[in-house]
């Protein structure tokens, strides 16, 4: 096999699995690829307009000879959100090429493109993963910060500037562009209660969902996704497990455990299990309003193996890039909801 040819069967493997591999072993990002909101465009920016107010408080009830009231709000914002760059290097050196490329049947000990490739998928199945967990940091990316990714963190949390917009609770503002907060739909917050320590029950499930912002945003039972790691997926089946539904005939049950209660998904995640902060997180996720929007020019695009010798004080090896540009967007963070401190 030839370098030209490593490179082809290499970057037909990795394109054709793609789905299957990465995105279906990820589950968030899975449901968003069959909600078909994993996007591809161009540009400066990932920009839409957005409605973050209602105007029902504009509603006049009046008399004939009443003066009719003449008033308006701006309810449109633009958020903006930068690009981010990532790459993941493949590399074979001499002694592999040896081996393994230009041998028959007997002496090659791998399938070089087949070991790369299932590298490829499980290198970028984890770091898919990393990112839409913040890398385990309760502290969000920046919005000017491009050595990570927007994350669920970026999203929902609250009084962190999102979207290049600013939002404060204390200071009123753009509380319609903040995560919701479990206090409930008839308090007036001014400040977050996401910190607060809570118990995971049945109960205290439904009041996070029909009791808060998040209710008022759902279409749908489908909409929702409910995120947690093992330890309080087995709490919460324990006590639910007489009627509950265990949704089947999906590809992320290889690894990943869901069940249904009342018409949502809920989701086991192994990676939140890796450090005592995650392990009390829960994520209550509207995903309508959540998108992967790559770019079309990096699309987990895989460059050519390129011999590294031919450069001044090189190594003997062949290099090989997935590049790709994207970010991890939500369109309305009040629709879901963030707990960080679930037992």
């Amino acid at each position: 096999m030839s370098t030209t040819d490593l490179d082809k069967a290499t970057r037909e493997l990795f394109v054709n699995g793609l789905i299957d591999q990465v995105h279906y072993r990820t589950p968030i990002i899975e449901e968003l690829q069959r909600r078909r909101q994993v996007t591809h465009s161009a540009g400066k920016y990932v920009e839409r307009l957005t409605d973050t107010e209602d105007i029902d408080d504009l509603v006049q009830t009046y008399e004939v000879n009443d003066a009719l009231t003449d008033e308006r709000k701006t309810t449109l914002d633009k958020p903006r959100f930068l690009w981010r760059k990532s790459q993941l290097p493949l590399r074979y050196d001499a002694d592999e090429e040896l081996e393994n490329v230009g041998g028959d049947n007997i002496v090659q000990l791998l399938n070089l493109a087949t070991h790369l490739v299932k590298k490829g998928h499980r290198g970028m199945k984890k770091w898919f993963e990393k990112q839409m967990f913040n890398n385990g940091s309760a502290t969000p990316v920046a919005d000017g910060d491009r050595s990570n990714w927007q994350s669920l963190i970026s999203a929902l949390n609250h009084d962190t500037p999102y979207g290049n917009l600013a939002r404060s609770y204390s200071a009123g503002t753009r509380d319609e562009w903040q995560g919701a907060d479990p206090a409930g739909l008839s308090e007036s917050i001014s400040s977050s209660s996401q910190d607060t320590s809570y118990t995971l029950t049945k109960g205290n499930l439904k009041k996070w969902i029909n009791e808060t912002d998040v209710a008022d945003s759902m279409e749908s039972p489908d909409d929702l996704m409910i995120v947690m790691c093992p330890t309080l997926f087995d709490k919460l089946a324990a006590e639910m497990e007489a009627h509950s539904m265990y949704k089947g005939g999906k590809k992320q049950s290889q690894g990943i455990v869901s069940m249904m209660y009342d018409g949502h998904e809920i989701v086991s995640v192994p990676y939140l299990q890796r450090s005592s902060t995650m392990r009390s997180w829960l994520f209550i996720l509207n995903l309508r309003y959540f998108e992967l929007r790559i770019h079309t020019k990096r699309n987990m695009r895989l460059t050519s193996f390129k011999w590294q010798g031919e450069q001044t004080n090189g190594y003997d090896f062949y290099l090989a890039r997935i590049m790709l540009q994207g970010n991890f967007v939500c369109w309305k963070p009040k629709s879901s909801i963030w707990l960080s401190a679930v037992s």
